[in-house]
């Protein structure tokens, strides 16, 4: 999706989105996206900690039915922050002309690479609390709160 989505924008721009901006600015939007990645796969290692330390009777059965799935994919969304985060690095070394060429539609792409990976883990990160909030309630250890998804419209 990554991919496709920088084509789109390559054939609808005509010019990849740092194309316009001066070294200074794009030194930072590097900057930026790296750490973003890395604390965005940083809440990936929460949300493998409540898989981990979850016990309940839907967790048995989600580890026993998905466990190797899930860890596939815990694994893959890890590594991509990371490649997400060490390429924007690989960019910023190789940055170093006033303008920007192949490097600004490797950094498009990662961004994008990025955003999606993100949409992933906020899913599987919403499913294990779900299922973890599930089996909370039903184990007479107390009881769970439902909370509202309340928008400022």
């Amino acid at each position: 999706m990554a991919v496709l989505t920088t084509l789109a924008l390559a054939a609808w721009q005509r010019h990849h989105i740092l194309a316009h901006h001066s070294e200074d600015q794009r030194m930072n939007i590097y900057a930026t996206v790296a750490s973003v990645a890395a604390i965005v796969g940083g809440f990936g290692t929460a949300a493998i900690s409540q898989y981990a330390t979850s016990s309940g009777t839907r967790m048995s059965m989600l580890r026993e039915l998905y466990g190797r799935q899930l860890r596939r994919n815990w694994v893959g969304l890890l590594t991509s922050m990371l490649m997400v985060s060490g390429g924007c690095l690989a960019v910023m070394i190789a940055d170093t002309e006033s303008t920007l060429g192949w490097p600004g539609w490797a950094i498009e792409g990662l961004i994008a690479f990025g955003f999606y990976r993100s949409l992933r883990l906020v899913w599987l990160f919403r499913l294990l609390i779900d299922v973890s909030d599930h089996d909370a309630g039903n184990s007479g250890r107390g009881t769970t709160i439902e909370v509202l998804d309340v928008r400022g419209d």
